[in-house]
């Protein structure tokens, strides 16, 4: 029979087999370590392409609104918060007409039912095809021409797929068309045309609806691109002051965006520091137990000295040690992290007051490696110094103070 050569893996997997509980314990510590760095970086990337993805589609320079629903449309816009408010018609018609608009369309929101009326609860975003530049050319990619008379286009984290129908107040309408994720609340909105728009909102008063004006043209927004020239700044400001009796206010998307920023920025300096802090801390709790541990061992590594293992080769039992029990615990941290993250992503992503957008995986690869691998050499240069300090002494000076 062939004799099993004692090689330092073996040797180290020897050990750790013969101290399960020590050996879960230093693995849970990696897992630990591993679950919320790569959970950091995942959720950073995530923020961070919720927050571009809003920059690219958010494509007007201003957005008029009723005067106190300014946080209102941007819970609409970047967060699906449903929302339903007005403008009069006719005031809107005059402020599409203005001098400096290069081109404007209106928007109309409804916020649909929590009751029996309507499949979900959502924001219903009605558009004019003919004069929209926000939103319906990327529509155009789910649904070529856009939806027609009953139909709707729903954003990727709605309950409904191609071919089938959803329930918005009196009316089925017919699903043609289907977004990719875009980390904003057109994720969890439905659109359609701005005719449907109008007959859902007459259903959304018949069934309790408030605060619709009654001359019928209501709508709720006016995306407006200004002439070349024109400072948006300044066109704002006149809106608010000249049409103050009108309720009229005025939104700077890209502000919208920077305020995004600002807490996205904020937010991942603390996860940045919380992560460097834990990376710290659970070196110094692994290398303690792998000093510790070390102590207990003497005797151990002074047999292995004595029997003609060579100071490199004690060093190396030391650290192959630490490296499996590294990779053991950042892989079952990853893994869980997986379990977690994919489970709970879309209640996630719903209950972040930002959007969000996760990148593919393997865009995430390059950097989600060396986050797996920083989790995974975590336990080796904490015992390092263990290792070293064993591998220098002497055989009848390990059995010594190992007596």
């Amino acid at each position: 029979m062939k004799e099993r050569r004692l090689t330092p893996l073996r040797l180290s997997l020897n050990s750790l087999a013969r101290r399960p509980v020590r050996t879960a314990c230093l693995s849970g510590i990696v897992a630990l370590l591993a679950f919320v760095l790569i959970g950091g970086l995942l959720l950073s990337a995530s923020l961070r392409g919720g927050v571009e993805s809003a920059r690219r589609r958010l494509g007007a320079d201003a957005l008029i609104v009723p005067t106190g629903y300014e946080q209102s449309v941007g819970g609409a816009l970047l967060r699906g918060e449903p929302s339903a408010f007005y403008l009069d018609g006719a005031v809107a018609g005059e402020l599409m007409e203005l001098e400096g608009v290069a081109e404007a369309s209106a928007q109309l929101f409804i916020a649909s039912f929590d009751s029996p009326h309507c499949s979900q609860k959502v924001q219903m975003i009605g558009y004019d095809a003919d004069s929209d530049f926000v939103v319906a050319p990327w529509l155009e990619s789910a649904a070529p021409g856009g939806p027609g008379e009953g139909e709707i286009i729903v954003g990727s984290l709605i309950n409904g797929k191609v071919g089938g129908e959803l329930q918005f107040f009196k009316k089925y309408y017919k699903v043609v068309g289907k977004l990719e994720p875009t980390g904003m609340g057109f994720d969890t909105s439905v659109f359609l045309n701005m005719a449907a728009a109008r007959d859902a909102l007459r259903e959304y008063v018949q069934l309790g609806g408030e605060g619709v004006p009654q001359d019928g043209e209501a709508i709720s927004s006016i995306v407006v691109n200004v002439k070349d020239g024109v400072d948006v700044e300044e066109f704002a400001k006149n809106i608010r002051l000249g049409y103050r009796d009108s309720h009229v206010s005025v939104v700077l998307p890209q502000s919208l965006v920077t305020d995004a920023s600002r807490g996205l920025g904020a937010l991942l300096a603390v996860v940045a520091a919380l992560s460097s802090l834990l990376w710290v801390l659970a070196a110094g709790v692994l290398a303690l137990l792998f000093s510790l541990s070390a102590n207990e061992r003497m005797r151990e590594f002074g047999v292995y000295r004595a029997l003609g293992a060579t100071r490199a080769r004690l060093t190396a039992i030391v650290l192959t040690e630490s490296a499996v029990v590294g990779l053991v615990g950042a892989v079952a941290g990853a893994g869980l992290l997986a379990v977690v993250f994919l489970s709970f992503e879309r209640l996630l992503s719903v209950s972040l007051d930002m959007p969000y957008l996760r990148p593919t995986f393997a865009s995430l690869a390059p950097t989600l490696t060396a986050v797996f691998t920083v989790s995974w050499l975590a336990p080796p240069v904490a015992s390092l110094f263990s290792a070293l300090r064993i591998g220098r002494l002497a055989a009848h000076s390990i059995i010594r103070e190992g007596v």
